[in-house]
Order: C-alpha cells, then structure tokens, then sequence
C-alpha cells in the first residue's frame, strides 16, 4: 500500500508527521512519500517540493500571491500524478487543497483522495461543504458534531478526533529557562508571534507595545518567545526593526514546553498554541490581525462569539480575545497585568483552563492520529 501524504503549513506538517508515524506502526510495509516540511521531514519524509510561502491566511494576501500559489498548486499535482500511491491525504489548508483536489480531478486522477481536517463550516462558509463532497472520497474530522454537514452530501466521514489533545503540555522543565537565562526567580511572560509571515508583521507592533507596557508595570518581567523555524527569519526581522523586541529572549520551537512549564501567563497569536497553553494551565491573552480588506470580507460571515477553540467551546472568554483594532499594546497589557500580581486569579484561570481542555479532550486512549491511521487504512481496505 502506498500513501501520499501534503502539508503546506506548520501545524498540518506536524499532523502529517504524526499521522505518517502512526500508519508504519500499524502497516509496517506500508510506503509513504509526500510534500510537507520540518516535522515531516524529520520523520523520514524528505518533501517532493518547497512549501515556503504557502502559509497564508487573510484575502489580500491570497490575491497578491495567487500565481505563486497557483504554480505551486501545478507543481504538486504533477508530483502526485507521477507518484504511484493508491491514496492521497490532504492535510488542512482548504484553500490550497481543495484548488489541488480540482486540478487533479481535471486531469483525471483515479486515486483515493481523502481529506483530513474539515473546513469550519459551522463557523462560516456552510457552501464549503458540497464542495468537498464533491472533490473527495472521504474525509477525517476533528469534532464529532462536522459529520452533520458532510454525510448528507454523500461524503464518507470519518471522526478522529483533535491530535492537539495527543500531547502532554505540562511535561516541560520548569527549571530549564530561568537557569539557562540566569533569570533567578523573576516573572516570565511568554509570547507567541505565530506561524505565518503575516501573522508576524500584523502582531509584532503591538507585541511590542504591550511588552513595553508591562515592564513599566513590572520592572524585573522577562519575556521570552519560542519561535516556529516557519517564521523565525520574519520574528528576526521585526525584533531588528523594533528595539522593543529586543526585551525578549528568543527560543528554538523544540523549547515551547520548558516555557509553557515556567511562564506566568502568555501573549499568543490565535491558533494552535492557545489551545496547547490551555491545555498546559497558563493564563493567555489572545490576539489577532487580519488586513482591513480580509476583515471587512470575512467579518459579517462568521457565526461565533469567538475565535480560540477553547473559548469557542467553553461559550465564553476564558481566554481573553483581541481582534483587529482592539489589539492594542495597552489592551493586551491590562488583560495581561491581574495575571502577574494577583496569584489568585492566576489559579482561577489555570484551573477553569486545564477543566475545560480535559473535557474537549474526552476519554483518553488512542491517539487522534492512530484513529486517522486507522481509518485511513480502513478505508483503503
């Protein structure tokens, strides 16, 4: 049996890392080949093709980087066409996948092409759905309530659960940083830039601003930020442009966990790290900027109150949300403050945080990513 497997942003790679590993333990002769980056390239998958740049988020970026992304998507078709796999998994990303899942069919593809991570439909967009039906022969979900939008259209669905819930976010070293940093005793506020460009240049400002901010309030803070390999050349940048950057000590992604372990509280872009922080008990305030064109498109079709999965799923603030022009370095610091001089409310917060990832986590047992294993293989079989 051979899979191919195609990732072109960082969280997909680490979901196609995770799932490439789980398929050889349950089908030791299986062959797999794909295009993804580091995490899978780290688990034996050198990738068929450059995926830099193909991280984008917002309509106006889209736009401006279209023929990049469109060259990219006919790149990758040819590597899978030339490939010899009897499946093809789509990992995340919608936009860039389903515009591939076309071309393929176009040319047509007689492979099996599954699709792993629904678009959020419940959250905007419920037209996505019969697109996918249309496109795929299967698809993998993250939340049990997705098959409702899918299996009436006639698609396969599959529920696997989130593979964010797989690990453990409190298994780092409380110890590590501030002994590695000589930082002794004092509070450590972590911050977190996110994992595409513009997340980056859209944050970076004010990041700075709030971190300023606090150290006005706290003299003896430090902040430090694990960075994304993705994004490390942008954060780099910015912190030479900024001199108020220059507070934070940066740090490989390989050393989220010790920061998780030893911060106060957290400062993240939205996305997968602020349910990873949920899970870990740390305080986060959250953040986020589309282009004002993106905002205006996007704004009137969503359906929620919030956008962090946690808070999506509690129904309220547990972490506190600041979007677009309310994402101000004076906002953030104000949210960010109770958390360093009041322990209390510091504890409040962890706990309602830990209890509510607990209960979006479910029962435990096997790994979200050895149930897409095992339906992946099912449905070859």
């Amino acid at each position: 049996m051979k899979i191919y497997l195609i990732a072109v942003e960082p969280s997909a790679d680490k979901l196609g890392a995770d799932l490439a590993k789980e398929l050889r333990a349950a089908r030791p002769d299986i062959q797999i080949a794909g295009i993804g980056g580091l995490e899978m390239r780290a688990e034996g998958l050198p990738s068929q093709m450059d995926v830099d740049g193909l991280a984008i988020l917002g309509i106006t970026e889209a736009v401006r980087k279209l023929p990049f992304v469109y060259r990219k998507i006919a790149e990758a078709a040819e590597r899978i066409e030339a490939s010899d796999a009897d499946a093809v998994v789509f990992l995340d990303s919608y936009g860039f996948m389903v515009r591939l899942a076309e071309r393929l069919r176009k040319n047509g593809c007689d492979k099996t092409l599954i699709k792993y991570v629904a678009p959020q439909v419940w959250a905007m967009r419920p037209s996505r759905a019969s697109r996918v039906a249309r496109l795929f022969d299967a698809l993998l979900t993250l939340h049990p309530f997705e098959a409702d939008y899918f299996t009436p259209l006639g698609l396969p669905t599959h529920y696997v659960g989130n593979a964010v819930f797989d690990a453990d976010y409190m298994a780092g070293d409380d110890r590590a940083i501030p002994m590695r940093y000589n930082l002794g005793e004092r509070p450590i506020l972590s911050v977190f830039f996110g994992s595409r460009a513009s997340e980056v240049s859209r944050l970076s400002g004010p990041f700075a601003d709030a971190v300023m901010a606090l150290k006005q309030e706290i003299p003896d803070l430090a902040i430090i930020s694990p960075v994304s390999a993705s994004v490390a050349q942008n954060v780099g940048a910015a912190a030479g442009a900024d001199p108020r950057l220059n507070e934070i000590i940066f740090l490989p992604e390989k050393a989220k966990l010790d920061a998780m372990a030893c911060t106060v509280a957290a400062l993240a872009c939205s996305g997968t790290v602020t349910t990873q922080l949920a899970c870990a008990g740390v305080p986060t305030v959250v953040a986020y900027k589309l282009s004002s064109v993106s905002h205006a498109i996007i704004s009137p079709m969503l359906n929620l109150d919030f956008i962090s999965m946690v808070n999506i799923a509690a129904e309220q603030a547990l972490m506190p949300e600041f979007i677009q022009k309310d994402a101000t370095g004076a906002a953030l610091s104000k949210a960010l403050l109770p958390y360093f001089r009041d322990a209390r409310e510091r504890a409040v917060a962890s706990k309602a945080l830990i209890a509510q990832t607990d209960k979006m986590r479910g029962q435990k047992g096997e790994t979200a990513s050895a149930k897409a294993a095992q339906a992946i293989l099912q449905i070859l079989d």
